[in-house]
């Protein structure tokens, strides 16, 4: 009678940890755009990231897309955009970014494969 448990993997094991500067591009807002925020219900996440004036220090280059999680250890998830950006600009180059991939809906996958949820 017992099942096999398939152990889920949490997303906290696919938190990417990354060292940036931006060099003379001026502020992170210049190479980095810093979308979404509590205002719109949203996680602060990365817009466009302009790849050849962002130098990683350490770890991997974050993406477009990626959800901001700490800067310099500092929380910025559930902060409004301005204020995440205010946290931002409060460090100077480089400064330790946390960012995790988005997940998907498991309602949306079920959609879109003819699927059921039960």
């Amino acid at each position: 009678m017992s099942k096999t448990l398939k152990k889920k993997k949490h997303w906290s094991g696919k938190v990417q940890e990354c060292a940036l500067s931006w060099g003379s591009a001026g502020e992170f807002g210049s190479v980095v755009e810093v979308r979404g925020g509590a205002e719109l219900g949203e996680f602060p996440f990365l817009g466009q990231v302009i790849s050849e004036a962002v130098v990683c220090h350490v770890g991997r280059s974050p993406s477009s897309g990626d959800v901001l999680l700490e800067v310099n250890g500092t929380p910025v998830s559930g902060l409004t955009n301005r204020d995440t950006l205010a946290v931002i600009r409060h460090f100077r180059a480089p400064i330790h970014i946390k960012t995790v991939k988005p997940g998907r809906l498991r309602v949306q996958m079920a959609f879109l494969s003819g699927e059921t949820l039960k």
